[in-house]
């Protein structure tokens, strides 16, 4: 039971952020104060971003890498205001197996762009996923307001959320965008199985990349334990995903 509700907060962390060929996104930033994270997580009723998601789960028993591969639209559906009396904005995630299928509403996530800080939360987890001003090398607590008490959390806490590559252009495999912030949640690695096959290790990795008026275009991440155990199979357990915008309005 422990580790399906551990798998479910991982697919948390992955999704909570909203918004074929290399297709080039001419865009133009006002440096005069319009680089603030509104211009990268444009909010309205109507707006979609659809990806491509390749999914992976490490499996520690048999030892084998599994990898999946499918579609999401995050679509935003409705406002309201939260118990703060501050709007909010309701982003529907549907899903499908290819381009083939219809769509089938996964999840909800609910967007609150306040002044200095965008507050997201899926199946009630909060998390900070942007602040004011964004510039290169700002840090915040971008998971500070997840439980304290509650011990599944506890790979979570600590996050360093920090921008990156401010204006820069990014290629996320897709598409090209030329002004977009990268903001790396956290990178920390202990150990490599491969050369230290006899010690604990461990990698958790977690960004997005967000482009100016198009809202996240790129979501990386990865979470694998490696805890050697004698007359065990010895392998990673874990899972990751990877994110690419390939279609928005």
């Amino acid at each position: 039971m422990k580790k399906t509700r551990l798998l479910a907060l991982s697919m948390i962390v992955v999704s909570t952020a909203v918004l074929n060929s290399c297709k080039k996104d001419q865009v133009i930033v006002n440096t005069n104060g319009s680089d603030m994270y509104q211009s990268f997580v444009p909010l309205e009723i109507g707006k979609y971003i659809t990806y491509d998601v390749d999914s992976s789960i490490w499996d520690d028993v048999n030892c084998i890498r599994y990898s999946h591969k499918s579609q999401q639209q995050y679509y935003v559906a409705d406002t309201f205001r939260d118990d703060q009396n501050r709007l909010s904005y309701a982003v529907n995630i549907f899903s499908r197996l290819t381009s083939a299928d219809n769509w089938k509403v996964d999840d909800v996530i609910y967007y609150t762009p306040a002044a200095e800080k965008m507050e997201v939360v899926q199946k009630n987890v909060r998390f900070i996923k942007m602040v004011n001003p964004v510039k290169d090398g700002q840090v915040w607590q971008g998971n500070s307001l997840l439980p304290q008490d509650d011990q599944d959390f506890n790979y979570l806490k600590g996050w360093k959320y920090t921008y990156q590559n401010v204006l820069q252009p990014y290629d996320n495999g897709a598409r090209t965008f030329d002004q977009t912030v990268t903001v790396s949640e956290t990178d920390q690695v202990l150990n490599n199985p491969e050369t230290q096959p006899d010690d604990y290790g461990f990698l958790l990795q977690s960004k997005a990349v967000y482009a100016f008026r198009v809202g996240m275009i790129y979501r990386e991440y990865t979470y694998w334990v490696y805890d050697p155990v004698p007359g065990s199979t010895n392998c990673r357990k874990g899972n990751g995903v990877i994110m690419r915008a390939i279609d928005y309005n």
